[in-house]
């Protein structure tokens, strides 16, 4: 059955412009994205089709890893409506970021930590470090890739890193790495880095607030898992 010959209270177009957007499922969202069906199936079956497929485990979070040409090859998405899904997870993910920045966030617990970089890191192809340098009230003076690559090669980043914390008059540093496989457990390497990096910061008076690990919809906080020491995140 068409979308069209549905009865009003089940469209998504009118669900969404009656209830609102959030009143929607995904598979009703996705479908407003789609707009057309295709011979034999709508919009919205394509959109069940999109998130249950097994090229999509994941469902509406593993659109963020699939290619343009991944989603093109499904059946009834193709090269343009799969360039327009892209742009959309795109501007959700960048209206994310720009939230978080313009609330000048003030990262008070590991879960804030967490969350933070888990917009900005979930769905990272390859291994990166970014560090977040905060004031003396936890909030956010900046956000910064510091390497991409191993995290065992952090170790040559660290007089760099703290210059740049010095630089800005930071108060503290939260660093952040993801895994890409999506296991967020740390390795030895990882452990024996945060101790690294706790010990540098005394040295020079930077607090290295909490070390996080990023996987796939789960992450990892060294501080609150007892791999650091005893430190805190209100000061």
């Amino acid at each position: 059955m068409k979308i069209s010959e549905l009865h009003p209270s089940v469209r998504p177009y009118e669900r969404l412009e009656l209830f609102g957007a959030e009143a929607l499922s995904d598979e009703e969202l996705l479908a407003i994205i789609i707009r057309t069906g295709t011979k034999g199936k709508s919009s919205k079956e394509i959109a069940s089709q999109i998130l249950s497929s097994k090229e999509n485990p994941d469902g509406l979070v593993g659109l963020n890893s699939l290619s343009i040409q991944e989603l093109a090859g499904m059946e009834g998405v193709g090269r343009v409506k799969a360039i327009v899904l892209k742009a959309c997870m795109e501007l959700g993910r960048r209206s994310m970021m720009s939230y978080s920045i313009n609330q000048r966030i003030r990262f008070l617990t590991s879960e804030i930590a967490e969350g933070y970089f888990e917009e900005k890191m979930a769905f990272l192809e390859t291994e990166e470090v970014h560090v977040v340098f905060v004031d003396n009230q936890q909030g956010l003076i900046s956000h910064e890739v510091l390497c991409r690559g191993s995290v065992n090669g952090v170790g040559i980043c660290f007089r760099e890193l703290f210059r740049m914390a010095v630089r800005v008059n930071a108060k503290g540093l939260i660093i952040a790495h993801n895994h890409p496989g999506g296991d967020p457990t740390p390795s030895e390497e990882d452990i024996e880095t945060t101790k690294r990096l706790q010990t540098s910061g005394l040295l020079i008076g930077v607090h290295v607030i909490d070390h996080i690990i990023i996987g796939r919809g789960i992450s990892f906080s060294m501080l609150k898992n007892g791999y650091m020491e005893d430190t805190q995140y209100e000061n």
